[in-house]
């Protein structure tokens, strides 16, 4: 979609990468304080989307009320937000979206967040959206955050299975120094059981480079063209 490229045109101008003369957008990812690094966040990949989104029809909304309660905490239930709501040509909303950035692990010590925003995206009445947007990767770290993923769909599912209003989960993930994106979709009602079977996707790839596609299990992979 037009925000990788947006994304992938930032990191490369920012020196993330190599030098870059490309007119893509107006984002710059900040280096760090000793400059040594480039800082990568959420609100990168939320801004880069809404850049593309500016360029089309569409219009959008941030920190959208839900429409369900939720219960996060010991507080009881209130309305939660979602990060950004896209809406239709009558003004109504047609999808939620929600962005992450880095590594995510099983073996992390909280993950709590991911529990909250898959939950949020899967009870409400509309399509919903997972940005991921990654600086770099290694062989493990895709499945690790499929893995992730697919295991706080299976806990929703098992614990309010009958409260899943969503039609379709769109997981997106933009991976800035290899210069490519993955995306699919999971319609629901599904069946948890084969759920691993249909987020796997098995790549080759090296510390700076995707060197090979083994099998994309139905994902959708664009690259980066200009890198």
């Amino acid at each position: 979609m037009l925000a990788d490229k947006l994304l992938w045109s930032a990191y490369a101008r920012t020196g993330g990468s190599q030098p870059d003369i490309r007119d893509e957008g107006h984002l710059i990812f900040p280096p760090y304080r000793n400059k040594n690094s480039t800082r990568v966040s959420e609100q990168e990949a939320r801004f880069a989307f809404v850049e593309a989104l500016c360029r089309g029809p569409l219009r959008y909304s941030v920190e959208v009320p839900t429409t369900k309660l939720y219960s996060f905490s010991e507080g009881g239930y209130r309305s939660a937000s979602t990060d950004l709501q896209v809406h239709g040509p009558n003004e109504i909303g047609i999808c939620n979206v929600e962005f992450k950035a880095k590594g995510v692990s099983s073996s992390a010590k909280d993950n709590s967040s991911i529990y909250k925003d898959v939950q949020k995206l899967l009870r409400e009445p509309v399509w919903g959206l997972w940005v991921h947007l990654l600086k770099s990767i290694n062989r493990s770290s895709i499945k690790n955050f499929l893995d992730v993923i697919a295991e706080k769909i299976r806990r929703v599912q098992e614990e309010l299975g009958n409260d899943v209003a969503t039609p379709s989960l769109t997981l997106h993930i933009c991976v800035l120094r290899h210069g490519f994106s993955l995306q699919k979709d999971i319609l629901f009602p599904m069946n948890g059981v084969g759920l691993a079977n249909q987020l796997q996707i098995d790549l080759c790839v090296t510390r700076d480079d995707l060197k090979k596609v083994i099998d994309l299990n139905g994902w959708h992979l664009e690259r980066d063209r200009k890198q």
